[in-house]
């Protein structure tokens, strides 16, 4: 009877334990299921995109959709601004596996440009932060456009968010001693480097003199020069092909990528020519 008794509490003591553990592990689960959602829902990814160029808004668009899906849809609202060269060339999109997401604003008189901030996504809403950068007045009326281009592997509902950037007035244009002579080694792909010289006039021309190191040639291209809305980056122009997007500071000129972004990683600091 004593040895029943025994057994019968030792089981008892035994479904308590396994009973405790199964809890502990059911909360834990659940603890961490709470807790991925919450992350999921709170938050943001950054989401990877690309700047496509090149197009321009028809004259009959009134409003765009944010998200586009296909190139039947998208032609309905942009057309192609081919120039001459590779580089001018329309950022090519690929329907079957991107979509895009495009904003712009009304007509004006004034300089505005539109540039990327961020994108984001949480939970189920993608989120596109852009500026709005207004200047001075022209004598002509333009309306810009600003397209991205997102994977298919990013869904979600689209919102789009314009903010208003106030210029700084003293920007590199009106602040800055820039006109002048830079000079600089830029890093090659396939050579050395490319001695890069480059002369920055008031009346908004320049002359470019490049060379390849451990070769005797020049190549010297001449032509203009204009600035973004901010009076910060410049873009070299020859036959109104982009050659160039350069951002000016203090003392040098650094030369930026296509889309207009800083150069990073370990050879960053070799995008810089300095003034003489």
């Amino acid at each position: 009877m004593i040895k029943k008794m025994r057994a019968l509490k030792f089981l008892g003591t035994l479904l308590l334990v396994i009973s405790l553990l199964v809890g502990c592990n059911f909360n834990n689960k659940k603890t961490k299921e709470i807790k991925e959602e919450t992350n999921e829902m709170n938050e943001p990814i950054t989401v990877i995109y690309k700047v496509a160029s090149r197009y321009f808004i028809k004259n009959d668009v009134d409003e765009l959709p944010n998200k586009i899906n296909s190139r039947e849809e998208f032609e309905k609202y942009f057309g192609a601004a081919t120039v001459m060269g590779e580089d001018g060339k329309p950022t090519p999109i690929d329907f079957e596996k991107e979509y895009v997401i495009a904003v712009t604003v009304k007509a004006s008189n004034k300089s505005i440009e539109l540039q990327p901030i961020s994108l984001t996504k949480i939970g189920e809403e993608i989120n596109f932060n852009f500026s709005v950068i207004e200047g001075g007045e022209n004598s002509y009326t333009t309306r810009p456009v600003l397209i991205i281009i997102v994977s298919n592997k990013t869904e979600g509902n689209v919102n789009v968010n314009p903010i208003k950037t106030v210029l700084d007035e003293h920007n590199a244009k009106n602040s800055l001693d820039w006109n002048g002579k830079y000079e600089g080694v830029l890093p090659c792909a396939d050579c050395e480097g490319i001695k890069t010289t480059i002369q920055l006039k008031d009346n908004g021309t320049y002359i470019m003199t490049t060379k390849y190191l451990g070769k005797k040639e020049e190549d010297i291209v001449e032509g203009s020069f204009k600035w973004d809305v901010a009076g910060t980056i410049i873009t070299l122009l020859n036959n109104e092909k982009e050659l160039y997007k350069l951002k000016v500071i203090e003392g040098a000129i650094q030369k930026l990528d296509v889309e207009g972004r800083e150069i990073t990683g370990e050879l960053a600091k070799l995008y810089f020519l300095h003034k003489k």
